[in-house]
């Protein structure tokens, strides 16, 4: 890729593990020297700064511990990276949660509820305050580029936003909320400047996954598409970058699957 594939600031949620540090990896090594880590937990922030500094000695790396479903969380976040930066060029909002597969007949509604607050309207929130900010600034100038956006998001979706999976309604139905809520915004603030898409991943071999399904659920997911394997973070980051940078400034409104083929098995 172009190492000036990605100028500018950077906004990564869920940034301390699995896709997002990916994502800030290759934002990084794609000509992002400007990264405002947010995650629910400052667990794994040492771990995704050293990574990034690996890449790109020279970037800049902000942190800060927020809790997108708490709207004021989500602005203390969004000021905080625009006090520091000056702007955000790339909003990846990565954080997300999974809840334990389950029945609807034997699902806690409070579950389901948890789910929605994170997935959901957590996204939703972050989107809100960082088209905000967008429109109030100028596109960033990049050598090479003729038509540069004020502003670029993707929000981390889920192939299960793009068809139906047993087992887990829930999550399910937060994700088609997600793709659809990036489709609408796409659409509101394309002639103003402000690109968004989303990146739908398949099984994807990350601590969160393996954390929340049962081992036989994980493996069985491995076979659950043509490639027979799990996805790795850093090739659903790759997309992120592609989706973020200047190789899409005329994509906005699409939902990108990273997922070795397991849609080609779901009706879509």
């Amino acid at each position: 890729m172009d190492p000036l594939l990605a100028q500018g600031v950077a906004l990564i949620t869920g940034s301390g593990s699995g896709i997002g540090q990916q994502i800030a990896v290759k934002l990084a090594s794609n000509g992002c020297k400007k990264l405002f880590l947010a995650d629910i937990s400052a667990t794994g922030f040492d771990a995704t700064t050293a990574a990034v500094k690996e890449v790109a000695s020279d970037a800049e790396v902000a942190i800060f511990v927020s809790d997108i479903s708490d709207e004021q969380s989500v602005i203390a976040m969004i000021d905080e990276c625009v006090r520091q930066f000056g702007r955000i060029d790339f909003a990846c909002n990565n954080a997300g949660m999974i809840a334990g597969a389950a029945l609807t007949h034997e699902m806690a509604i409070d579950s389901f509820e948890r789910l929605i607050n994170v997935n959901t309207i957590g996204t939703l929130l972050c989107q809100k305050y960082e088209v905000k900010v967008m429109l109030q600034q100028e596109p960033l100038s990049v050598s090479g580029v003729k038509y540069a956006p004020r502003g670029s998001i993707v929000n981390t979706a889920s192939m299960a936003g793009l068809s139906t999976m047993s087992g887990i309604a829930a999550y399910t139905a937060t994700k088609h909320g997600v793709i659809s809520m990036t489709r609408v915004d796409a659409r509101q603030y394309a002639e103003q400047g402000v690109r968004i898409n989303s990146i739908c991943p398949g099984f994807v071999d990350t601590p969160m996954l393996r954390g929340e399904m049962p081992d036989e659920w994980v493996k069985a997911s491995a076979r659950n598409a043509p490639m027979n394997r799990l996805i790795d973070p850093a090739e659903v980051a790759n997309g992120v970058v592609f989706l973020s940078g200047s190789l899409a400034t005329a994509v906005t409104g699409i939902s990108l699957p990273v997922d070795g083929g397991a849609l080609l098995y779901h009706i879509v």
